[in-house]
């Protein structure tokens, strides 16, 4: 990312409404595919500022790992020691070191030079078994400001992700879009000018139409808990190797 969007980031992401359901959507996953997690061994692959590393706890078994000095930098400011400085496309531990990877917001980004080899290094520190979490954003139609600004080098379609992991032989146990419910809204801010500024993350939440969007996202949580989703703003990936 910009260098100027760590500390946005780092500002809004514990109380924002989109971070809020990314964060409930990875956990309610991890929870699902891994309900002995809390006492596993996990990486968090492109941690950025650190509040899911944070979420995670147990840092005696949990790393964080960002290639951006200003990420560990805010990870250090949240009270996180378990994060060091590296690179997905080369992650510097053992094969098979974790019994689960998550990798947020990430493979999306133009400092990921290979996707494939980014998805391969993941199967390669998971154990036997081990579960991966993926969150990207979708389809290109959505680019906007925001992604400049995050330099997003690539928006994904379903079909995109399941070939990348089937190619490193994970099997797949989910792959939705979600933020489906404020999709046409995504498509106007963005592709309609109905938002001047095209950003998704100025200011942290607490105003009524944040309020208004966490329920919504809260409504389609919920959903997700049963079924998967047809299209929306972001793609979400459960695999095991």
């Amino acid at each position: 990312m910009q260098r100027a969007e760590y500390g946005t980031m780092f500002r809004v992401e514990e109380t924002h409404w989109w971070y809020g359901a990314l964060h409930c959507l990875i956990f309610q996953a991890l929870e699902a595919e891994l309900p002995g997690w809390r006492e596993k061994e996990i990486l968090d692959v492109g941690c950025g500022t650190g509040a899911i590393l944070k979420q995670l706890g147990n840092p005696e078994k949990n790393v964080g790992i960002d290639l951006a000095p200003e990420a560990i930098t805010f990870c250090r400011e949240r009270g996180l020691n378990n994060v060091r400085q590296g690179d997905i496309c080369a992650l510097p531990f053992a094969d098979a070191s974790f019994d689960a990877v998550i990798c947020s917001s990430v493979l999306y980004h133009q400092w990921v030079s290979d996707v494939q080899g980014a998805i391969r290094e993941m199967h390669r520190v998971l154990r036997p078994g081990g579960v991966l979490l993926i969150n990207v954003p979708a389809f290109p139609l959505l680019h906007s400001a925001h992604d400049e600004a995050v330099m997003t080098a690539h928006r994904f379609r379903r079909p995109e992700i399941r070939q990348l992991l089937l190619k490193q032989n994970f099997k797949i146990r989910r792959l939705t879009y979600w933020t489906t419910l404020l999709f046409p809204l995504a498509v106007a801010a963005r592709t309609l000018g109905g938002s001047k500024m095209g950003r998704d993350f100025e200011r942290a939440g607490g105003s009524f139409s944040d309020r208004v969007l966490s329920q919504i996202m809260a409504l389609e949580l919920r959903l997700l808990r049963n079924v998967s989703l047809p299209f929306g703003v972001a793609l979400l990936a459960v695999a095991r190797k």
